[in-house]
């Protein structure tokens, strides 16, 4: 039996009005999704507070703060410390856009995550070696013991 052709309009009409619904919902949540991603804002501290770096979304480096303290510690120990650090924000950053992404896959929006979203990085509680709290320093593989000054190759000598 065929299907009435008033009944077949209205059949298809629905269908017509409830894709473009979707597709309105789709696109919507999509906006909602974009603006939920560029105001995330990553943010990690040291042990003891002193370095403390905010990432955005992306795991660019917006802010970092070093304390006075940090004015102490072997150069060697403070790059550790904030690479580590920057590291601790960028998984921070990493795990709130996969959250907004999680949550429209969770309410049926989109079927699965996207492919550009990275995995959070390995982290680790970052301690600074300062002698002010009475750590003592980390001795690394390649530290130097020398005392005084360094040897600059910036010499006053003429060429």
């Amino acid at each position: 039996m065929t299907e009435d052709p008033q009944a077949r309009a209205a059949r298809l009409r629905a269908q017509s009005e409830e894709g473009a619904t979707n597709a309105d919902r789709r696109l919507r949540a999509k906006e909602w999704a974009e603006e939920q991603v560029a105001a995330v804002r990553g943010t990690a501290r040291s042990e003891h507070g002193d370095v403390t770096a905010t990432v955005d979304h992306s795991g660019l480096l917006l802010r970092l703060e070093l304390s006075p303290l940090t004015k102490q510690a072997k150069q060697d120990d403070l790059a550790h410390a904030i690479t580590a650090v920057v590291r601790q924000a960028t998984a921070d950053a990493r795990n709130q856009v996969r959250e907004v992404y999680e949550r429209l896959r969770n309410e049926g929006v989109i079927r699965s995550l996207p492919p550009f979203l990275l995995p959070a990085p390995d982290v680790r509680a970052v301690e600074l070696a300062l002698p002010v709290r009475g750590n003592a320093p980390v001795k690394r593989a390649g530290d130097h013991t020398e005392e005084g000054p360094p040897e600059s190759w910036l010499k006053d000598e003429p060429w």
